[in-house]
């Protein structure tokens, strides 16, 4: 039984497999948005006016890789989505 298949006779997946910076983590949606990468990578720096974060990312679903600007979001796939996340303080 192909992906496809299994997914029409299953449904879609609860949860979905990322890689946020070389770890692991689950999202409950196939819809994934900047402001969660970025809080999934630093959570404790995520609400922080004086950082500008950038985030890319490769084995999407759609779009398939490329950056990720605040306020966007990416289809990810069931499993292997990895993203990359860095930031910069503002001066």
């Amino acid at each position: 039984m192909t992906q496809q298949e299994t997914l029409e006779k299953h449904g879609k997946p609860k949860e979905y497999e990322i890689v946020v910076d070389g770890q692991l983590h689950l999202v409950p949606s196939e819809t994934v948005t900047f402001r969660q990468v970025v809080a999934l990578a630093y959570p404790d720096k995520a609400d922080a006016v004086d950082l500008t974060f950038v985030v890319t990312f490769r084995k999407a679903h759609q779009p398939k890789d490329g950056s990720l600007a605040d306020g966007g979001s990416v289809i990810v796939k069931n499993k292997g989505t990895i993203f990359n996340v860095t930031y910069t303080r503002r001066s």
